[in-house]
Parts: C-alpha cells; structure tokens; sequence
C-alpha cells in the first residue's frame, strides 16, 4: 500500500482500490470518505458519492449536501480485499477516525481531539496499529491548552459578568462544531444564545436551543442583555450591530487559535499527541497537517519510527 497527501486530504492506494480522504475534489475512481463536516474536509461531497458517520450525514444533509452515504459505526466495509471502518475522532459531532485492516491495522485520525467537551467524548484510541498517520495541527510544543473544564470556568464568568453590568456577548466559533458545543454549554447555565442560520440548523439536529436571527420574537430577546454566537466572519458586523441594538457589545474568540479569547480547540495539542502515540504504540507513524515535521522530529527523539506524510510513502 502506499499513502500521499493530496492537497489537504490523504489517499491510501493499494493496488487494488484507492481510498480518498477528506480530498477538495473527487479522485478518478476512488472510493470517498469525509471524515467530519467541516468544509475543508468536505469538497469531494460536492460532486461525489462519500461515505461518512450517522452524525456527519446528517450534518452534511442540513447543509444542502446530497451525496453522503451514512454508515453506521462497526459497521465494516470491504474495498478491494481491504476492510474499513469507522471509531470515534471527538473533534466535532459526526467526527471519525478511519480503521484500514489489509492485513495490518493502518489508523487514520483526521481531525481528533482526547478530551471529552460538553457535546462529544473524547477520541477512542484505538490499540494494535501498525500504521498510525496522525493530524498534527496544534502537535507542537507551544500549543499546550488548559484543561476544558477550566475554560468552561472562565467562560462562565466572564459572561455572566459582562451579562450582569449591560452587555451584549458574542462568542466567536464556527457554525459548525464548535458553535454546537458553546451553544450546549450556554444552554447548561441556563443561557439561550442568538445565531444565525447555519448555526441554527445544525443545533437543530442536536436539539439545542437558541433564538435564529430575525425570526419572530429575536428583538425582544435582545431588549435585554444577550449572548450572540456567531462564526468569525461576522466580527464585521458588529459595530454595525452595536449600533442597531444599543447596548455595548464585548466578544471573544473561541479557538486554539485565539490570543485574546478562550482557548478552546477541537484538536489534540502537543500533551495530547504524545498520550495518543504512547497508548496506541503504532510501528510506525506519518504526521500530516500543520507542524508535521516538527512533531515526527520530536517522535523520533524519544524512539518512535516517524515520518512527516509530505510526499508519498510506502506502508
């Protein structure tokens, strides 16, 4: 078998059937899996017949995509002699890591995070592998993020307070994901956030309350202090909506990526990464995604036979 990058996706080859992940655009003659619904994992589902969890399915059905095959958990597929499956990512709702077995057990994590948030435990590690290929955004040695439930701590306050002396809150996440997780966590101290559309049909499917923009009754909603949770790019608007509203609004950045906010990502960090490699003990492990190569060189360091997934490699 052979494994090669494939712009922000991976394609497992075996001589016998191709295997397509997370790819933009469908490949001739591959089967396609997307692993989680996050549209840059998604592009392929555009124009081709994928595969996905339950979750994703259903995610990628409420956002006009129609070419998604949902299949259940345990549930083995058989491509070429080659059997897939899926095990729990606990990146977002819907997420998958993708088990190969031709012989050998090859473990593809997409997108993963260890920890349980308020929506979705934490990923399943799997044991026996041969072969682990191992996204690696936040695998560095910089990125180590406090525990979740202390975020959750702080988040509380910080918007109760700013609740308490008149403000307007908006929570920055993404409409799909993460803005499922912090509109679950509003609901559980009693908060029924305001988001737009996106936002509002995905919480839809998981049954989460929340006021849609513009629908009938927002504005008395927001008469009174509110917490809006909207995706990034509606940091724009927000002077604008200040205005409209009168009241002062504050926000913050929900990400692994945020300086000024909380950091709450869906990805493993660099603590995390290690505790991943350590209890699944694969025999050899390609990283791919951001800080590839410097997590395979920290892998290598402490004895593990790991190789940055930059070009192709056979496996």
């Amino acid at each position: 078998m052979i494994a090669y990058p494939w712009k922000n996706g991976i394609i497992l080859d075996t001589g016998f059937a191709k295997i397509a992940i997370d790819v933009p655009r469908p490949v001739l003659g591959a089967v396609h899996i997307v692993t989680h619904a996050h549209s840059d994992h998604t592009g392929a589902a555009r124009r081709a017949h994928v595969l996905s969890t339950i979750g994703t399915h259903e995610i990628l059905r409420v956002l006009g995509y129609s070419t998604s095959e949902p299949v259940h958990e345990g549930n083995i597929r058989v491509f070429g002699g080659t059997e897939v499956h899926f095990i729990p990512a606990g990146h977002i709702p819907g997420s998958a890591q993708l088990v190969v077995d031709d012989g050998r057990r090859i473990v593809v994590t997409g997108d993963w995070k260890l920890e349980d948030d308020i929506l979705e435990p934490g990923a399943e590690v799997p044991t026996d592998v041969d072969v682990l290929i191992l996204e690696t955004t936040f695998s560095a040695p910089q990125y180590q993020f406090p525990p979740r439930m202390q975020i959750y701590e702080e988040m509380e306050r910080w918007v109760k307070v700013n609740m308490d002396i008149g403000n307007h809150v908006v929570l920055f996440g993404y409409a799909t994901g993460k803005s499922q997780e912090l509109t679950a966590l509003l609901n559980s101290w009693g908060v029924v956030p305001v988001v737009p559309e996106r936002t509002h049909k995905i919480n839809a499917i998981f049954g989460l309350s929340d006021i849609l923009i513009g629908s009938e009754g927002w504005r008395e909603h927001v008469a009174e202090p509110a917490v809006f949770v909207l995706p990034p790019n509606f940091a724009d608007i927000l002077p604008g909506l200040e205005a409209e509203l009168g009241r002062p609004i504050v926000a913050r950045s929900c990400s692994g990526w945020a300086r000024n906010g909380f950091r709450l990502s869906s990805h493993g960090d660099f603590r995390q990464s290690l505790d991943f490699v350590e209890r699944s003990n694969p025999r050899l492990i390609l990283t791919y995604g951001g800080n590839a190569l410097q997590f395979a060189a920290v892998l290598c360091r402490i004895g593990y036979d790991a190789t940055p997934l930059t070009k192709t490699v056979f496996i």
